[in-house]
């Protein structure tokens, strides 16, 4: 049986994790699945976010079929009525709800547009950090967020795809590729962490991809520094481009070019996946890559990404050869091999 990194049915709880863009949050019940789990998800009178299991206990109709009253949610199927915490507050024609009648309640924490969930135990919530993403209030740079895509495959199908970054010059080649051979031959440098893997790349000399070269800061070819870092459910990457030359970047100061994005990895259930997006561009003479554009360009991903899915149903099991490139993969499997080991323990 080939190495794949799968968590096929068990998936890593105990980290915040983004559950969906504070603007899609209203006093319209949402639903979600994430790691097999159906959340709804509405907005308090006070602008509260509340997360409970999208399931009345009496029947498991979904609640996010229901009507929000105040900030209770009541139950289309048969009246069941639950407050934000996840208790029955009312049942019609009964004097008192039933006890039993508890929903699960999901830590929420709403940060710069984003609403984090926290899957794992509640009582562990508060002793793990939300992901730090306070660079994309930078006024220098202009951010975007609430990208979103719906993909057709397991989760970690996604997070080896941004850990590659000789892709780049086949599945992006109109927009981010370059040099084919040059940026599978970068200089990488990978440090394992305890929960995930940083990753330097530095490519030199290479003819400068479409999505930079309407600028004047650079020529038609670039030297590229990128500083990337992967915990589970969340990739961040720092893009810097300067004029190819042999000024090292260490002498070189501030690239004139630089771009910086957050992926969000969410499992919706063991073969799909919320792909979230995000990130921030210095304020130069263009616009590099930011919202749209930078949506077109994680699309193309989608196609390949499901390709494999599909053909995972048919060659599963067959063996797989690894590259020169793929030593980041390798070592995020190690690294998630040692959150499951813990987790099992």
């Amino acid at each position: 049986m080939r190495e794949q990194g799968k968590e096929t049915g068990s998936f890593l709880r105990d980290f915040w994790y983004i559950g969906a863009w504070a603007s899609e949050v209203t006093r319209k019940p949402m639903r979600r699945v994430i790691m097999n789990e159906p959340i709804l998800f509405y907005q308090c009178e006070d602008g509260g976010v509340v997360a409970l299991e999208d399931r009345c206990p009496h029947r498991n109709y979904p609640l996010s079929r229901g009507e929000l009253i105040g900030d209770t949610i009541q139950c289309g199927y048969h009246g069941l009525t639950f407050g934000p915490g996840g208790q029955c507050v009312y049942a019609p024609g009964q004097d008192r709800a039933p006890a039993a009648a508890k929903l699960r309640s999901y830590p929420v924490i709403a940060r710069g547009g984003i609403i984090w969930i926290y899957m794992g135990n509640p009582a562990e919530a508060a002793n793990q950090s939300v992901p730090d993403l306070d660079w994309m209030t930078d006024p220098a740079w202009t951010s975007w967020i609430d990208g979103y895509i719906y993909l057709r495959c397991q989760h970690q199908f996604l997070t080896e795809n941004l850990l590659d970054i000789s892709h780049l010059a086949y599945v992006h080649k109109s927009s981010m590729g370059s040099d084919p051979d040059r940026i599978a031959a970068s200089e990488t440098t990978v440090t394992p962490l305890a929960t995930g893997v940083r990753r330097r790349v530095r490519i030199a000399d290479v003819p400068t991809p479409s999505i930079f070269s309407a600028s004047a800061l650079v020529n038609d070819r670039i030297d590229q520094w990128t500083e990337s870092s992967m915990i589970p459910g969340l990739y961040q990457n720092h893009t810097h481009i300067k004029p190819a030359s042999e000024i090292s970047w260490e002498d070189i100061g501030e690239a004139p070019l630089q771009n910086r994005s957050f992926h969000a990895i969410i499992p919706e259930t063991d073969t799909t996946t919320h792909y979230f997006h995000g990130g921030a561009r210095l304020n130069v003479d263009v616009e590099t890559i930011t919202g749209e554009r930078a949506h077109k360009i994680l699309e193309e991903d989608v196609g390949v990404l499901e390709a494999i899915q599909q053909n995972e149903e048919f060659v599963g099991d067959r063996p797989l050869v690894n590259l020169r490139n793929d030593g980041t993969v390798m070592q995020w499997r190690a690294v998630l091999r040692g959150l499951q080991s813990s987790k099992a323990a």
